[in-house]
């Protein structure tokens, strides 16, 4: 009948539409989860912001944590000096002496020592290294000019000696008295000498510390010269 065929044609159109719509939403589906770009999903993200997969952590507040303060340790080692009765300080490596003129001074301890033919003068030297040698002494001076103008007349007759080198020629005072600080080098017979003396007066005496050594070792020896200063009287 043609109303019935013109019904079911109806009918028909109807169900392919639906059928049409499904199919693309499936396929709308399908392009979705297969076809959408890498580390857009959901779970992804989280990744993405967290780096461990795990949604992201709550940020919390902690005490601060104190450290304690770091801890200094003081090493004491044993004193190389004695104390005098008189309260100075000596290393152990000197020993006090007496010498010429009512000098008392310090040497160091194991230095053989002799009494020289020049006036109010003797001398120790180094048992392991006889270039190093110390004088000191007092004797009533011989020239009645100034301590600074009698040396510095000797110094310009030493000067004529071979490779002589003036350091030092010095007016100063050793314990508020007139003294002379004289250092110089030159070339003798052992090679390259360093010289020190300090000479001042006292109660009409002349007294004098003096010390000579190897150049290229001189620091060893003007330690020593130094403290003979230091730990003499007058």
């Amino acid at each position: 009948m043609p109303g019935i065929a013109q019904l079911d044609g109806r009918r028909l159109a109807a169900v392919a539409v639906v059928v049409n719509l499904v199919c693309s939403s499936l396929v709308g589906v399908t392009w979705a989860l297969f076809d959408r770009p890498p580390g857009t999903g959901p779970a992804e993200v989280a990744a993405n912001l967290t780096g461990t997969g795990e949604p992201p952590a709550i940020p919390t507040t902690t005490a601060e944590t104190r450290r304690p303060p770091p801890v200094t340790t003081v090493t004491r080692t044993p004193s190389t000096t004695e104390t005098s009765g008189g309260g100075n300080s000596l290393p152990l490596s000197m020993e006090r002496v007496n010498g010429p003129g009512g000098l008392e001074t310090v040497i160091p301890r194991g230095w053989p020592t002799k009494t020289l033919s020049e006036p109010g003068s003797e001398q120790a030297t180094d048992p392991l290294d006889d270039r190093r040698v110390i004088k000191f002494g007092g004797a009533p001076p011989t020239d009645s000019s100034s301590i600074f103008d009698y040396h510095a007349d000797y110094e310009r007759k030493v000067s004529k000696r071979s490779g002589y080198v003036l350091h030092a020629l010095t007016p100063t005072s050793v314990r508020a008295q007139e003294a002379v600080d004289w250092q110089f080098e030159w070339n003798a017979p052992e090679g390259r000498r360093h010289v020190r003396a300090v000479y001042w007066r006292a109660g009409g005496i002349e007294f004098f510390v003096y010390a000579h050594g190897p150049a290229e070792s001189w620091p060893e020896t003007a330690s020593i010269v130094q403290t003979m200063v230091d730990q003499s009287t007058p």
